[in-house]
């Protein structure tokens, strides 16, 4: 083999060595490509996981629903209950712009017998015909209507009045959120009222207090009756 050939043929087998380093270089880069783009996805969606987690925390949410008040007696027991429609913030931050929609006007099945009765549903109602925006809603003003007595949960096993209600909203943000809730009393028309402590004790303290009035009248009254019989010649003296 003459230099030429051998130097011809070692040019060759470099070239060739040369060609499959390069494309292991590529084949290595395109890895490390991919892995690079695989970690990009994956830190993409960590933030928007974060940035979505973040918004969850600090978001508003609107919430419709039924308030049942047990009616306390003086004694702290409960007879009978009141039932409200709420709409609430249970958000961190003010909801805006909230419009709701009742699938059918909200009835009490007692006929209302004040006039702040009739206003309380007739503003509610308004509140709830899809047509009027309320501006802000913190979490520390919620909205309270009075709709109705323990007549609402009905007589026996007759079905009780449900309602649908959609809500939408927006956040401080311009982002929009969509609710939407059924307000039913069928669950709860059977469920055992609890008074809330503190309105027990100031019913007890109420209690008391005319306990302690009524015994001073009648204190009362028996000093004067005796007063009537010492002047009356009676024989009694007062104590």
């Amino acid at each position: 083999m003459t230099d030429v050939v051998f130097w011809s043929a070692l040019q060759g087998i470099g070239t060739v060595l040369a060609a499959i380093a390069a494309i292991i270089a590529l084949v290595i880069a395109g890895r490390q490509l991919g892995e690079l783009i695989a970690s990009n996805k994956l830190l993409a969606a960590s933030n928007e996981a974060m940035t979505e987690s973040n918004i969850a925390l600090t978001r508003p949410y609107v919430v419709v629903d039924f308030e049942f008040t047990p009616t306390v007696t003086r004694r702290g027991g409960t007879l009978g209950a009141s039932v409200f429609v709420t709409v609430r913030n249970d958000g961190k931050t003010p909801a805006h712009n909230v419009t709701m929609t009742v699938d059918r006007p909200f009835e009490p099945v007692s006929t209302p017998n004040t006039d702040g009765w009739r206003e309380a549903i007739a503003d509610l109602n308004r509140l709830m015909d899809g047509s009027m925006v309320l501006r802000s809603l913190t979490n520390t003003r919620p909205l309270k209507y009075y709709l109705d007595g323990e007549e609402l949960f009905g007589k026996g096993n007759e079905p009780a009045p449900s309602w649908k209600v959609e809500v939408r909203y927006e956040d401080s943000d311009g982002r929009e959120y969509r609710e939407s809730f059924s307000l039913e009393v069928e669950p709860w028309r059977r469920s055992i009222a609890i008074a809330d402590p503190l309105v027990r004790i100031g019913k007890y303290v109420d209690a008391v207090a005319h306990a302690v009035k009524d015994l001073d009248g009648t204190v009362k009254n028996k000093n004067l009756e005796v007063r009537v019989d010492a002047r009356n010649g009676g024989g009694r003296q007062l104590i």
